[in-house]
């Protein structure tokens, strides 16, 4: 009887066992949804920074992305994994032990899985929860905006884009090209977060983070990723198959931001397009004033239209025509990709981009970012408030 009872034991504290792990995967999992924001201030200006220290520190070394070479060998790996564990199975159920094998082959997932949602957690999850980057620079207030004030943000938008634009490179296209090597535009961008961060009290971490071009970039491109940042290596990575002027630089910034401390589509955005405003190189400060030109140019056009008010004709200028070349040789190799992934919904009866951005919306819903994708999106009132609040306030002080 002594001998059944401990037989017993052992199984009920297996269950147990296996019970206990799987809930605490599951709330590792949705933890960073009810944690309080206060805290998660506190996490993201106090310890995260010395939490993704060893994991940035050990990236840096090395000079191609990691996470792009785990991907390329995962799958292989994960199908040689199974088929060796189909065996081992088939052979313990013909001899005795198949159900131990299953325990412990079960309690091992269970605990990498585990492991892997804390980092997670402690890397990014906990970062959603974070004071936005809108109520850092003070730009949260409920004061109306007037078309007049759409008007004078546009301007500052449009003469800076212009202006950085006379001062760039061309091809033998007339299409505006990036200054400096991939790696140093990166340097240059880590460089250019944290003076931006100091500059207007925006608590990015002060670690340095390498970002990786990515080898594989034009097969990417099928799902219209430009970059992503991986938390489990603390890893910002890189789309470099085509380095579009007027979106790279703030892709660039948009995977720091990730890497030093902010989650939120929406805040990267913000941050990194204002942080290349503030570049004093040309090629970035041309892709932030572009970034923000376009977001309230339609805006401003709505509203001009809606109270009958006059639009100014910025659209038309003659300056336009060298932006609109940049912007034309963008849509050409996308159109291009456009083709590719055409070519194998065909073949395969599958949508690599909509697959993609479906993945993508699901993630960031499962965050706590209830827009999905739109969180990518920033409102233009934002723009214009941050113009008035830091550009046209300075100017008046």
């Amino acid at each position: 009887m002594k001998i059944r009872s401990k037989k017993k034991r052992r199984i009920v504290l297996k269950a147990v066992l296996i019970v206990v792990l799987t809930a605490l995967f599951v709330i590792a999992c949705e933890i960073n949804n009810y944690i309080p924001k206060e805290f998660a201030d506190y996490y993201c200006t106090k310890i995260f920074p010395y939490v993704s220290l060893p994991f940035q520190c050990i990236s840096m070394f090395f000079q191609f992305s990691l996470t792009e070479g785990i991907v390329v060998c995962i799958f292989p790996l994960l199908a040689i994994g199974l088929i060796c564990w189909l065996v081992f199975m088939i052979k313990k159920l013909m001899t005795r032990g198949a159900l131990a094998f299953f325990y412990k082959s079960l309690r091992n997932l269970l605990i990498c899985c585990l492991v892997l949602a804390v980092i997670f957690q402690a890397m990014h999850g906990i970062n959603y929860r974070r004071k936005s980057a809108v109520a850092e620079l003070k730009l949260d207030t409920a004061e109306d905006l007037t078309f007049e004030d759409y008007c004078e943000c546009l301007r500052w938008a449009y003469m800076g884009m212009i202006e950085a634009r006379s001062h760039l490179g061309e091809d033998y296209n007339g299409v505006a090209h990036m200054d400096q090597s991939f790696e140093n535009n990166a340097v240059y961008a880590c460089s250019l977060l944290d003076k931006f961060s100091e500059k207007y009290d925006v608590p990015l971490t002060r670690n340095y983070v390498r970002a990786k071009p990515v080898s594989l970039s034009h097969y990417w491109s099928y799902t219209y990723i430009v970059g992503m940042y991986d938390p489990f290596l603390g890893e910002a990575n890189i789309n470099t198959d085509y380095m579009n002027i007027t979106e790279f630089p703030i892709t660039l910034c948009h995977e720091l931001c990730h890497a030093k401390g902010y989650a939120s589509e929406t805040d990267c955005n913000i941050i990194a397009s204002l942080a290349c405003c503030s570049s004093s190189r040309a090629d970035f400060r041309y892709s932030g004033y572009c970034w923000i030109f376009w977001n309230i140019y339609s805006v401003t056009a709505k509203i001009a239209s809606e109270t009958g008010q006059v639009m100014p004709e910025y659209s038309s200028a003659p300056e336009m025509e060298d932006v609109y070349r940049d912007e034309y040789a963008s849509r050409l190799y996308w159109d291009k990709i456009d083709e590719e992934v055409d070519a194998l919904k065909e073949m395969f009866n599958i949508d690599i981009t909509e697959t993609s951005s479906n993945v993508n919306d699901a993630f960031l819903k499962s965050n706590g970012e209830e827009g999905g994708v739109g969180t990518y999106m920033v409102p233009d009132s934002v723009y214009v408030r941050f113009y008035l609040t830091h550009i046209a306030g300075a100017e008046d002080a």
